[in-house]
């Protein structure tokens, strides 16, 4: 008797990347946020963030990180090497947005 081969998810690295990125930049933001000296600049989070507080921005960006990754896992079914960029490219872009993140805050506290 053959044994099926389970189906697995492609890219399972990368999207662990991803997602472990975009925590860190959920935290980030709110960090920045709690220090009352910056505000979200992204009109459609700002908006969760009106009036949801903490916990609209979280969906929001969880959301988007949640599309990013079914859409990714798409592509991957017709072809894996755009499904690779494209997932490679958003962690580039949230790991940018991280780091700046990280300047702002060091650069709020005087230690840049």
């Amino acid at each position: 008797m053959r044994r099926r081969k389970r189906p697995s998810a492609r890219f399972l690295y990368e999207t662990t990347l991803f997602v472990v990125v975009s925590v860190i930049d959920i935290l980030m933001t709110h960090r920045l946020i709690r220090t009352g000296r910056f505000r979200e600049s992204n009109p459609v989070a700002k908006f969760f963030y009106d009036h949801w507080d903490m916990y609209g921005m979280i969906i929001f960006k969880m959301t988007m990180v949640a599309v990013v990754v079914v859409l990714t896992q798409a592509i991957a079914l017709r072809n894996p090497g755009r499904a690779n960029f494209v997932l490679r490219l958003a962690i580039c872009v949230v790991s940018v947005v991280v780091i700046y993140s990280l300047l702002l805050l060091l650069r709020s506290r005087g230690l840049l």
